[in-house]
């Protein structure tokens, strides 16, 4: 992250967007405008109000609270895939699918990028 660029969760219109703090431009890194948790690549991809948002260490990759899920976007290609979350409102501990979010509304990654934190209302 050189700190030229800003990345932003755009909830209403349900896409991640990319600032330049120099001119302020805005694009739209993943998500296209619909309501939804669809994986894909750049506007295939759907969002369900993202929230909170952590950058990865090297900058390659944002993680997405969204909505029931734990999203990953990958800035070389806007692919997006589900790292965490079912989908299905709850709060169970689990992997590949099981575990469950009620709200998942911040993320923290640590500094080394093993472990992301959730900050779940």
């Amino acid at each position: 992250p050189d700190g030229g660029a800003l990345f932003v969760t755009d909830q209403s219109n349900h896409m991640i967007r990319r600032v330049e703090v120099a001119t302020g431009a805005v694009t739209t890194l993943a998500g296209g405008g619909d309501e939804d948790d669809t994986d894909g690549v750049d506007e295939a991809a759907e969002f369900d109000y993202p929230a909170g948002i952590a950058i990865s260490p090297d900058g390659s990759a944002k993680f997405v609270a969204d909505s029931h899920k734990i999203r990953r976007v990958e800035v070389a290609t806007g692919a997006v895939t589900t790292v965490a979350g079912s989908g299905t409102l709850g709060s169970a501990d689990g992997v590949g699918g099981a575990e469950q979010f009620n709200s998942p509304s911040d993320l923290a990654i640590s500094p080394d990028g093993s472990v992301l934190f959730v900050a779940d209302c």
